[in-house]
């Protein structure tokens, strides 16, 4: 499914609120994010020629699994467009070239206020 940043399925991406009895994943087509709390932030950029980038962002509200849902929430940089190879169309997933080496580069940077 596709849609437009924050609410693409519905629920909103952009926000940890209270627990709603949601959870979603989404693959946003982007090489950068950052992470907001409060005055803090966490900055997450990669870097891999040739490859297609994206990050996943996960969001449970208290959503899953349904025996005993709990709250959480991620944020995965990823090489390829899909959490799925096998629903992977044209340019969608990562290639190993013929040397059989892929290169790539994760920068995290922390922007902390001081107490």
């Amino acid at each position: 499914m596709e849609g437009d940043w924050p609410t693409p399925g519905g629920p909103r991406l952009d926000r940890f609120g209270p627990d709603d009895g949601t959870a979603v994943g989404a693959v946003v087509d982007a090489a950068h994010c950052c992470v907001h709390d409060r005055a803090d932030r966490l900055s997450l950029a990669l870097e891999a020629d040739g490859q297609p980038l994206s990050i996943a962002l996960w969001r449970n509200l208290g959503g899953f699994p349904a025996p005993d849902p709990y709250r959480s929430t991620g944020v995965e940089p990823m090489l390829g467009r899909v959490f799925d190879l096998a629903e992977a169309g044209p340019g969608d997933a990562a290639q190993v070239p013929a040397s059989g080496e892929v290169r790539w580069r994760l920068t995290l940077t922390a922007h902390c206020r001081c107490a």
